[in-house]
């Protein structure tokens, strides 16, 4: 990678998901100043989660990306600390997915602004979402067209390490459309399309691969459901022939459990990729993580 220090540039990328499935992409640039060479620090990347972490790993030579949210922390639970600010504040790139579910969301656009006002280097990848659902890291087809933006905004930081950052983006896009493949042929064929989930966090995956996902909670898992919507929730599950429960390893599984001891049905983990929750999960990363959430939904939806 050539020796840069990034001069004051703000480029947004903001990734809006329309209910349609239409992918709009909108670069806006309020400096069209290209980086001088001028040092040979490394450049820093920093992402509020892993997920954003993960689509830009390998895409710029050399690069140091760090994640705000640690392993095994909950994001909803998580408020950053004035170190984590700082870190956001002094990123050369930063990354945040859109929609403030968590703290960290609502610092990080705040960081933004204040990034942007003082006329400070800055990548923000958004995904913004009209039914106010920011887990589009779910939709490995989605997730392939926020690879190649940050890669195209990259290029242009970056103009003498095109190659290396196109040989990037091609990779994890190969690799994203893998698990798009695997995703399509695996849920083709199943006797039941619905599963119960703790949070309403599989949207986007389940409008992918055409099944139905009923929440426990809300967005956010802090929105405990009324004893009569849990009723009406096993009710569903025994009319439905419901198999499976899920639950997150991050989130207390008590209502999960109480839904299958009254219903019949089983429990399981599924992963909304949040965050990592052990060195396990961080070893198998986005895409293994990715794998097993299809095997755990093929059992549940009795796939074929």
């Amino acid at each position: 990678m050539q020796n840069m220090r990034l001069r004051p540039i703000v480029i947004t990328v903001l990734a809006a998901f329309a209910i349609t499935g239409s992918v709009l992409l909108l670069t806006t640039f309020k400096d069209q100043t290209l980086p001088a060479e001028v040092s040979d620090d490394t450049i820093s990347i920093v992402a509020t989660i892993y997920p954003m972490a993960y689509f830009a790993d390998g895409l710029l030579p050399d690069a140091s990306i760090t994640t705000i949210i640690e392993p095994g922390v909950e994001p909803h639970d998580f408020s950053p600390t004035l170190d984590d600010v700082k870190t956001m504040l002094d990123a050369d790139i930063l990354l945040i997915v859109g929609g403030v579910e968590t703290p960290v969301d609502a610092w990080a656009m705040d960081v933004w602004n204040d990034r942007a006002e003082a006329g400070k280097s800055v990548i923000v990848a958004s995904a913004f979402s009209s039914h106010s659902d920011p887990h589009v890291w779910l939709d490995p087809v989605y997730s392939q067209e926020t690879v190649r933006q940050i890669g195209r905004t990259l290029t242009v930081l970056f103009p003498d390490d095109r190659e290396a950052i196109e040989a990037g983006v091609h990779a994890k896009v190969a690799v994203l459309a893998g698990l798009d493949a695997e995703y399509q042929a695996g849920l083709a064929s199943c006797e039941i399309r619905e599963i119960v989930s703790a949070h309403d966090a599989f949207g986007y995956l389940a409008r992918r691969y055409d099944f139905t996902v009923h929440s426990i909670a809300g967005i956010s898992p802090e929105d405990e459901p009324s004893a009569s919507a849990l009723a009406d929730l096993a009710d569903l599950i025994r009319e439905r022939k419901i198999t499976t429960v899920f639950f997150e390893e991050l989130l207390s599984d008590d209502l999960a459990r109480t839904l299958a001891d009254e219903t019949g049905a089983k429990i399981d983990v599924l992963d909304p990729i949040e965050s990592l929750t052990s060195e396990y999960k961080s070893q198998i990363g986005y895409a293994g993580i990715m794998k097993e959430n299809l095997q755990k939904l093929r059992s549940a939806m009795v796939c074929q």
